[in-house]
């Protein structure tokens, strides 16, 4: 009976123990996860910190990127400043071409109809003066015959007046002569109907001084 009543009075001694130590070991683990949450949300803190400095990164390069490259950007603009200037200049020189018209050169214009361009070529037996496709309407490229403009540009061709010429589409190219000592209107308009004609100052008796 003794044993009994003592181990009545041991249990629940035991059971508030072993509470007490259940409750240290709930703590305990709580403490652990605690400072596990904490680790990975400071981790977490920090990869969120990094991917973020890398996109704002990469978002200041494409920008850079974009005022370089993109429309209105730097680059955009020299192009435009490139090509005004390559069309001014060539504008420019069409306009010296025709700034004066000399009455005492001769010289002829190539005019092409339909929709498609023409092979045109001017030659002699020794050397090949001109020859290139020339596109619909009138060409801005004059041919001197006898003597040269007094101004020299990249439009003006000198060619010796019983020099060929070569077409790739007859019947598609006409000649505009402007004879010597005449001015502003052309004095002669030949058609060309065959690939070749030969001595074009014999062919089309045109008036050259000294011959």
């Amino acid at each position: 009976m003794i044993h009994k009543r003592r181990r009545e009075r041991i249990w629940p001694y035991v059971l508030v123990f072993g509470l007490v130590i259940l409750f240290i070991i709930t703590v305990f683990f709580a403490f652990g996860n605690f400072f596990r949450y904490r680790k990975i949300l400071d981790d977490y803190s920090a990869l969120k910190k990094f991917v973020e400095s890398k996109l704002n990164g990469y978002e200041a390069k494409l920008n850079d990127l974009e005022s370089k490259f993109g429309p209105n950007s730097v680059l955009d603009k020299y192009i435009l400043s490139v090509n005004y200037l390559k069309n001014f200049g060539a504008d420019l020189e069409y306009i010296l071409n025709n700034i004066e018209d000399e009455p005492g050169t001769g010289y002829f214009m190539v005019f092409v109809v339909g929709n498609e361009p023409s092979w045109v070529t001017v030659k002699d037996d020794k050397k090949t003066y001109f020859s290139r496709e020339i596109y619909p309407g009138l060409s801005k490229y004059k041919f001197y015959y006898f003597k040269s403009p007094k101004i020299m540009t990249d439009y003006d061709i000198i060619v010796p007046p019983d020099a060929d010429i070569v077409v790739g589409k007859a019947g598609k190219v006409y000649l505009l002569f402007y004879g010597v000592g005449s001015s502003f209107h052309p004095t002669k308009i030949v058609h060309i109907e065959d690939m070749k004609v030969n001595n074009l100052m014999k062919t089309f008796s045109l008036y050259v001084p000294g011959r």
